[in-house]
């Protein structure tokens, strides 16, 4: 009778065996399931954010890129336009949105008037902004001339660059009759750009002549 009963058991014990089996496996699959799919979900969040960062960059390149166009506009006012001749930029521009003198600036050295319409329309500038309708996205900028105050250019009172040889003879170039060399003073060109969301980006450049 004993005996009888052991085998009963054992017989018990392997068939409940591998149903135990599954259920385990079925607990592990679950749990591997379940970090699979935060695994994908945390993929996804980190695929979404690259993507958007990328946009954001490629979409500041791009205002970059349009802020060259005012660059490109104030280069040729200053070289065959409303400032090309030494003696006009002596004295103040509005109409080119033209400083002959230093302009108050921001710690990060924009000009307070690209920061502020009031300041920029109190200033009296009136070249129009560069608009593309297209893109939504409006450029506009300013000249100063490095100097601290306005009238002929005074090597004292001006950052300057000096070079040689020396360029074409023209008003307002000094020349170091010992060296050959010449000074020139600077002129700063600020690009403030503007994006259709509202977003900004500003550029600068230098040139001298």
């Amino acid at each position: 009778m004993h005996n009888r009963h052991k085998a009963i058991g054992a017989r018990s014990a392997l068939a409940s065996g591998p149903a135990g089996q599954r259920g385990v496996t079925l607990i592990i699959a679950l749990i591997a399931l379940v970090v699979l799919t935060v695994g994908a979900l945390a993929m996804t969040r980190s695929s979404d954010v690259s993507l958007r960062m990328a946009g954001n960059l490629a979409f500041k390149r791009d205002l970059v890129n349009q802020g060259e166009r005012a660059i490109a506009t104030a280069l040729a006012e200053l070289n065959a336009g409303g400032l090309a001749a030494e003696s006009t930029r002596n004295a103040n521009r509005a109409a080119s949105n033209y400083s002959a003198t230093l302009l108050a600036s921001s710690a990060q050295g924009i000009p307070n008037v690209l920061l502020s319409e009031a300041a920029f329309t109190a200033a009296g500038f009136s070249h129009a902004d560069i608009t593309d309708t297209s893109t939504g996205v409006t450029v506009r900028y300013v000249i100063d001339r490095q100097c601290a105050g306005t009238g002929t250019y005074d090597i004292a009172a001006c950052q300057a660059v000096t070079a040689k040889p020396p360029p074409k003879a023209g008003d307002g170039i000094k020349q170091d009759k010992t060296t050959g060399a010449v000074t020139r003073p600077v002129y700063r060109i600020s690009v403030r750009i503007t994006g259709p969301r509202g977003n900004q980006t500003y550029t600068q450049t230098t040139v001298a002549l």
